[in-house]
């Protein structure tokens, strides 16, 4: 027992120290002029092998420690593992520019960066206070295993199932996502080649090892994510201040932020662009309203424009940039109005966007007030409610280190989400008195390589014409905008790979956990529980293995169509998750009037009213049924906060449905 509990604290000196190491040998690589490629590639690769080495170190057929690791996992590491799983790829590599881009209170219409920091970390307050002890009390195995058993139900199991396998799916595919933006990044592979290299990295540790291995290479990821994102903190910090204390270097350029904003706000440049912006909003909003007409007039005046420039022996490249107007290029007009829209929406963000921190004119109560209370709410309640966090509450020995090991996990995510809105802050700095205000031709090296890199992470569009960047010209890609971080401060490329490693550890860790938490989902609930009770124990290990391995590759599949923002993704999941699992949880823990009519009730209720808002305002939904916003928006909240509606719900129809019940059987 002793070798057991001193085996993590090795792993992870072990980890520590050759990540120091590691980080010195390719400085001096940097230094003696090796290429940035090279160096990024071999972070990639190092971190692929050595994750997936611990899962064959760790490598499983017993049934105990492939789903729950053997129920004897400490508080500090089992908190170790619960933040690896938390910080996601969203967490990792989008809070950063989330705020940077949005602000902390957001622009009066839409919630700000500081909804994610309160509700994310309020979360784990809930789950200790709540559920981490009396999860571990049950002994089960799975949060449908623990539902099923509580209300003696193979109904409960098996839907709790379902919205188990959804939730944790809708987040799988946002992470692979986030892996293969990164390992493209690292290797310069393709986007899809990054994806499936990096995702044999996952397979070889949770396929291999389960619950045990996962924990193990979970304890290396988080001291892999911790480094990465405080190390390059401390280096910006220094850079841009002369010092390591990056909280403090925040807190100094916050006044210089707020006077250059309140210039940028008053410059006529700046209106000029907003009215620039607001009539081609105008002009998108006509065009959306009689899509055929407007494409039938778009394409004549395109012609003659082509017609002119070949005239003139025009440059090919402004002829290529007039035939790629999407009414020249599109031919069906659903796919020109979803064009359209698109163009719609980053053009309103680029006029609501915060310039600074501090937002104008937001005095008294407005819908930005109500999008946040609802969002920090829902992702509160996500949090406490998410399959693949609650599962770790299985992994201690009592309920007491279950716990402890959520004060633990919320210490190091403190510390990365301190870091991360730090940066965002002197990146901001960066932005407006480096790039606004700069010629269109002589923008700062950084501002050209970021646009001309593969994965862009800046556009500029000139909507004056006056060949001066101003803010509204600026479009910053938030969802791995922290990329490149190192290239706007001019700090070593080392940190590109140091970081990206980072982000690499964030998002193969929650893949790992989410991985497990589906397959054991489909082969433990769905079909050993209910088609083959008695099935041997290696039978059941074996087929949630096979599981897992069918199941990654279907979310790599899904994540190579690139099919919307990872932020929207993740955010979507913790409404499912809390309108789900919070009500039934809630109620059947500390309400022992609830039985299995209400936990079904409240499951459906929240799960369907959580789902139809979702699908009700997306755009793709709306623009094929003819819908508008104020048809399918309830006070005034984004699709995100779905689960503001859901949860309500899912108490109530739990309650009345198990009153019901009894009433009926008396």
């Amino acid at each position: 027992m002793k070798h057991l509990n001193a085996l993590p604290w090795r792993l992870l000196s072990l980890s520590f120290a050759g990540l120091v190491f590691l980080t010195l040998l390719l400085l001096l690589a940097d230094f003696a002029g090796v290429p940035k490629g090279v160096v990024n590639g071999f972070f990639l690769v190092v971190s692929i092998i050595g994750y997936a080495l611990i899962g064959m170190f760790c490598r499983t057929a017993n049934p105990e420690e492939y789903f729950v690791a053997g129920r004897r996992i400490s508080a500090p590491v089992n908190g170790m593992a619960t933040a690896a799983d938390w910080i996601s790829a969203a967490s990792f590599i989008g809070l950063t520019g989330l705020l940077l881009s949005d602000g902390f209170v957001g622009d009066g219409q839409h919630p700000g960066g500081l909804s994610y920091l309160l509700g994310w970390t309020g979360g784990f307050c809930l789950l200790g206070f709540l559920f981490a002890a009396k999860l571990n009390q049950s002994q089960a195995i799975t949060i449908p295993d623990f539902l099923g058993r509580r209300f003696d139900s193979a109904a409960v199991r098996w839907l709790a199932a379902w919205g188990a396998i959804l939730c944790s799916s809708i987040y799988l595919v946002a992470q692979i996502y986030g892996i293969g933006l990164v390992a493209s990044m690292l290797s310069g592979l393709t986007f899809e080649l990054g994806v499936f290299l990096a995702l044999g990295g996952v397979l070889l540790c949770s396929f291999l090892g389960g619950m045990r291995a996962v924990t193990w290479t979970q304890v290396v990821q988080i001291v892999v994510i911790v480094v990465s994102m405080v190390v390059l903190a401390m280096a910006v910090s220094f850079k841009t201040h002369g010092h390591p204390f990056v909280t403090v270097a925040a807190v100094q350029s916050l006044p210089e932020i707020q006077v250059r904003a309140k210039q940028i706000q008053a410059d006529p440049a700046e209106l000029e662009t907003r009215a620039a912006i607001h009539q081609r909003i105008s002009q998108l909003d006509i065009k959306i309203a009689d899509p055929i007409k407007a494409r039938e007039m778009e394409r004549q005046s395109i012609a003659k424009q082509v017609a002119k420039a070949k005239a003139e022996n025009a440059p090919l490249r402004e002829i290529q940039k007039l035939e790629a107007n999407p009414a020249w290029r599109e031919i069906s007009v659903d796919r020109l109005v979803s064009a359209w829209q698109v163009e719609r929406e980053v053009l309103r963000q680029a006029i609501q966007r915060p310039v600074g921190f501090q937002v104008p004119n937001l005095e008294g109560w407005n819908p930005g007030w109500n999008n946040t209370l609802a969002l920090i709410f829902c992702l509160m309640l996500g949090t406490a409610s998410l399959p693949h966090i609650l599962v770790r509450s299985y992994t201690t020995a009592t309920p007491l280190q279950a716990q402890r090991s959520v004060v633990w996990a919320l210490a190091f995510i403190v510390v990365v989400y301190l870091c991360a809105s730090s940066l965002a802050v002197l990146l901001k700095s960066y932005v407006l008195t480096d790039l606004v205000g700069a010629h269109l031709d002589h923008l700062p090296d950084w501002a050209d390589r970021l646009k001309l890199r593969k994965l862009a992470l800046l556009s500029i569009q000139d909507h004056n014409q006056d060949g001066i960047v101003q803010f509204a010209d600026i479009r910053l890609f938030n969802d791995y905008l922290v990329l490149g971080l190192p290239e706007m401060t001019h700090i070593s490329s080392v940190f590109i790979g140091l970081l990206a490693a980072g982000a690499l550890a964030a998002a193969l860790s929650t893949a790992d956990g989410l991985l497990l938490t589906i397959s054991n989902a489909l082969a433990q609930d769905l079909y050993f529980q209910t088609a083959s009770p008695n099935a041997p124990p290696l039978r059941r290990v074996m087929l949630s293995k096979i599981l897992l391995m069918v199941v990654a590759l279907l979310a790599a599949w899904f994540a190579t169509n690139r099919p919307v923002s990872i932020l929207f993704w993740v955010t979507s999941a913790f409404s499912l998750a809390a309108a789900t699992f919070f009500p039934v949880l809630l109620l059947g823990i500390y309400w022992r009037g609830m039985n299995r009519v209400g936990a079904l009730m409240a499951m459906v209720s929240g799960l369907l009213i959580t789902l139809y808002y979702i699908a009700a305002n997306h755009p793709w939904l709306q623009m094929h049924l003819k819908l508008q916003p104020s048809d399918t928006v309830w006070l005034g909240l984004d699709p995100v906060c779905a689960g503001v509606f859901g949860v309500p719900v899912g108490l109530l129809f739990g309650y009345l449905g198990s009153k019901l019940s009894k009433t009926l059987k008396n």
